[in-house]
């Protein structure tokens, strides 16, 4: 792993805070939607993590919270988190929907098919990674909007 993909975490974790906060508090308008970041609370993710394991920082989360059809998004630089293959994993054994944004060649996630539907942003570049990350979730945001007003998505 590179040094960069090393430090990619905590851009990720910054990343779904803000996705997070698009759907609370979308703009122009739109309707707020509930959504929640398995990364904000440090209590539950440090305790989880020095208990049972930092792999299962997400599972427990999951289990605790998640219902069939719900949602999982998660934004990866590398693909390669244990914690979030092994979130999918329950999630989907869960009958949540799962969506990766990933980068570089999609990691793990993409590689062992943990995801629903995965967006693979193929650079080496860490910072491109993110910045087309960033782009696609408030893409994908705009859509749901658009399809929550009746609109045409691809209008």
């Amino acid at each position: 792993m590179s040094a960069a993909e090393r430090r990619a975490p905590h851009v990720s974790a910054t990343s779904s805070a803000d996705l997070v906060t698009e759907l609370l508090w979308p703009q122009d308008g739109g309707q707020p939607l509930p959504a929640l970041s398995l990364t904000n609370d440090v209590a539950t993710v440090t305790g989880v993590g020095n208990d049972v394991g930092f792999g299962d920082i997400f599972v427990r989360q999951i289990i605790a919270l998640g219902r069939p059809r719900d949602v999982v998004v998660a934004v990866s630089a590398s693909g390669n988190s244990e914690n979030l293959v092994r979130g999918f994993a329950e999630a989907r054994e869960r009958g949540m929907r799962t969506i990766a944004i990933c980068g570089y060649d999609g990691g793990r996630m993409f590689r062992e098919q943990t995801a629903d539907h995965c967006f693979i942003v193929r650079s080496s570049s860490v910072h491109r990674i993110q910045e087309v990350q960033m782009t696609l979730y408030h893409i994908l945001t705009e859509l749901v909007q658009r399809t929550i007003a009746g609109e045409s998505a691809c209008a």
